[in-house]
């Protein structure tokens, strides 16, 4: 057997995220579902990280093990199963012991926003009608760098050891009629990024102070989140290892 180290892009906008549910319609099923086909029985995947339910990627990584094969006639068989919402963008024979998640060095997200209701990007931004002083959310960005212990943005069921993560870039930018926050990290916990990207927006729409955020960030308190930013703007951009 073979270890293979697999990119993904997908459109998570139909999909109940990346992990296997029993019952619903999954990034790694799909994946898992076509392979069976080919290797005809299953081949489990391992992915960089779970994206949750409507979240997209650029560039999820996983691995799997697999017999010897032609790595240019598989990938060309896994695009023909999978659905147009899912594609395999490149794979290649690794390390035995390389892991997707475990060797993970580092996590890039961005979140995108449009001003305004968009036709073309009606799944991949949310629409945020009110003025967001940027400034203000360039000032909130930057303090959430600093922070070791994300408690406060982590769903409250999530099984977790523990809730530090080590934030390594946090900013906003401007993508023509687009804001982007844009996140690295080493690792990144259930629900994390769009707990702060509402946290943000509402900073910027009037709702919170910079007081209160930080009297949410300090509270560890899921439940003093304002808001949580809708699926359909996240993406995972890139893993490095």
């Amino acid at each position: 057997m073979r270890r293979v180290k697999a990119v993904f892009e997908y459109d998570g906008t139909n999909y109940y995220g990346w992990q296997l549910q029993k019952g619903q319609r999954t990034i790694q099923g799909e994946i898992e579902q076509a392979l069976k086909i080919i290797f005809k029985k299953r081949i489990p995947v391992t992915g960089s990280g779970r994206t949750d339910t409507g979240v997209h990627a650029r560039n999820q990584v996983a691995h799997f093990d697999i017999p010897e094969t032609n790595l240019n006639i598989l990938k060309r068989s896994l695009n023909g199963l999978l659905a147009s919402d899912i594609v395999v963008k490149s794979l290649e024979f690794c390390a035995p012991d390389f892991h997707a998640r475990f060797d993970a060095k580092k996590r890039l997200y961005r979140y995108y926003i449009s001003p305004q209701p968009t036709a073309l990007n009606r799944n991949f931004a949310w629409v945020v009608w009110q003025p967001l002083n940027w400034t203000l959310m360039q000032v909130g960005a930057e303090r959430i760098k600093p922070v070791q212990d994300f408690r406060a943005f982590c769903k409250v069921k999530s099984e977790v050891k523990h809730h530090r993560c080590l934030i390594l870039e946090s900013r906003w930018l401007r993508k023509e009629d687009l804001l982007v926050y844009e996140i690295t990290a080493d690792r990144f916990l259930h629900g994390m990024v769009r707990a702060i990207v509402g946290t943000l927006v509402a900073l910027g729409s009037g709702k919170i102070t910079l007081a209160e955020m930080e009297r949410i960030i300090d509270s560890g308190d899921r439940r003093l989140v304002p808001q949580t930013a809708p699926a359909r703007g996240l993406v995972l951009e890139k893993v490095e290892y």
